[in-house]
This record gives structure tokens, sequence and C-alpha cells, in this order.
């Protein structure tokens, strides 16, 4: 699961639930009624079984608790916050934080069309045993098309910036659709709702190539002082698809979420599927 798009995918959510509650505050206003909020904070602390990226997942990786916050603009710009910790048993600690603003924008009225633009900065400890731990900045951007809610097809793209100057440009396609089982409160927008989600990933990830044997043999007796240690390759693959149903409950402003998660990796060694799963709440005020 990709942690930045999570984030923005809430933002997102938010967006159009903050402008349905915009627009009903001006119905209703009257001279003794405050006006219209312009800042919103969203705070949420989250659990996952296993922070991946991409898809792709850190053989020392570990289940990691994240709790956020969030500044949100009615303008559209946002600041967000998340800490990192990992449960690692006895050895559980901090891993430490990112910081992210961006913008999030739609071209109609509807936000039937639209996106986010945003770039990340991480504080990670050099040894922490999170995937995120190589990663120096991220810069993202992302644009999504919902016709008449019929579906909705995300592109993303993300520039990686590494401790080690191992930059990496990543790609995503995802298909969503919200599906709402039950309806509650003003407006309705409250309530139970699916959502199950398709998601390609393609892009380049420095990896390590193995070293043939049959050439290091030769080699060897060709040109006794040749180097045969492993060489890293760069190169642009598919690198994993991933399939997952958001389950949503909200509660007036609070939205409680748990989403199972199949991946399948491919150009690796991490053969066949893996599960995870991610769960948590988040409230706004």
């Amino acid at each position: 699961m990709d942690r930045s798009k999570s984030l923005i995918a809430i933002i997102l959510s938010f967006f159009l639930w903050a402008d349905v509650f915009g627009q009903q505050i001006k119905v209703d206003s009257i001279v003794n009624k405050p006006a219209t909020k312009s800042l919103f904070v969203n705070a949420g602390l989250q659990y996952l079984s296993d922070l991946t990226y991409a898809g792709r997942r850190d053989a020392t990786s570990v289940p990691v608790l994240l709790p956020s916050l969030t500044l949100i603009s009615k303008k559209g710009f946002f600041l967000s916050a998340i800490g990192y910790f990992d449960l690692n048993g006895s050895n559980s600690q901090t891993e430490g934080i990112s910081i992210t603003p961006g913008y999030v924008f739609s071209f109609d009225k509807k936000k039937e069309y639209g996106g986010a633009i945003s770039a990340t900065k991480y504080f990670i400890t050099d040894n922490s045993p999170i995937i995120l731990s190589t990663f120096n900045a991220t810069i993202d951007g992302q644009l999504y098309f919902n016709p008449a809610n019929i579906a909705k097809l995300t592109i993303a793209a993300s520039y990686r910036i590494g401790k080690q100057n191992e930059n990496d440009i990543i790609n995503d396609a995802e298909l969503s659709k919200d599906i709402q089982i039950t309806r509650s409160g003003k407006n309705n927008k409250g309530g139970f709702k699916i959502t199950p989600d398709a998601t390609l990933y393609a892009g380049t990830q420095t990896f390590t190539q193995p070293v043939d044997s049959s050439m290091t043999v030769l080699n060897n007796i060709l040109t006794p002082a040749s180097q045969t240690t492993p060489q890293k390759v760069k190169q642009y693959n598919l690198l994993a698809l991933s399939g997952s149903l958001q389950l949503t409950y909200v509660i007036k402003t609070w939205q409680l979420s748990f989403t199972p998660y199949l991946i399948k990796p491919y150009n690796t060694n991490q053969n066949g599927l893996y599960f995870l799963f991610t769960t948590g709440f988040n409230v706004t005020f």
C-alpha cells in the first residue's frame, strides 16, 4: 500500500464532505450563525500490518502505527505531519516523521475531475526497519476522473529521492468504486460504504543484479582481477498489482476504516501473493 496515496485519498474524500457541509451552512445561515470555516483540522491514527511502497515490501519490515495531523484549507491547500512508530515487540520505537504540504484541486463544481500535488520530506532514522528509511523526499502528483460517479480512475506519478542518490520514478493506475450500503446523518453523508479497488504499479526501482555463476568462472579465467560482485541495476518495470476492499463507516465527522489488501509483486524475488491490512480512524474539527 502506498502511504502517500492513502493520505491524499483521505484528503480528497474530506473535500467532498467539506463542500457539501459548507453548502449546507450557507443555505441555513442566519445573522446569529457563525461564518463558514476556512480551515479544518483532521487528526487520525492508522495501523498497518506491513508498510509497503508501490507494492514492494522490505524483508525486515514490521507493523507500524501512524498518528497523523493535517491542516486543510477550503482553498485546497493542506499541510500534513505523520509519525512512524514500529511495533517490533520489545524493540518497538519511534522511527521518525514526515511532513507533506500539498494542494488538492478540481476542474468542475461537481468534483468529478480533479487531482492533487504534494511533496513529502522524510525524517526517518537510517537504521529503521521500515521501507521508508531509505527515502529522503518524494514529489507526488495525481489526476482523477469520476464521471457521474460510475467509477473512479486515478493516475499518479511519484519522483522518489533516495538518501544515497538512488532516485526512482513510480507510476500507478487505480480503478475504484464507492458503494454506499447504508446512509445516515444530515444530507445522508454518513453511514457504511465499501470501496473495491485495483491498482497497477510500474516504475524504476534500483535493485541488485545477481552474478551469473558461469560468467564468473569465465571472467576469472580471462581476467583474474575482474570484479564479480553484484551490480546495482535500474530499469522501468511492472512492479505490482494490488487489490483491496476498503470498509468505511462515517459518523458525523468521524471516519472508521478497515482495508484488506492482496498484492502480487513482479520483477522481484518476492514470489506469490502476500496479504496485509490497514485499520484506523480520523476525525475532522
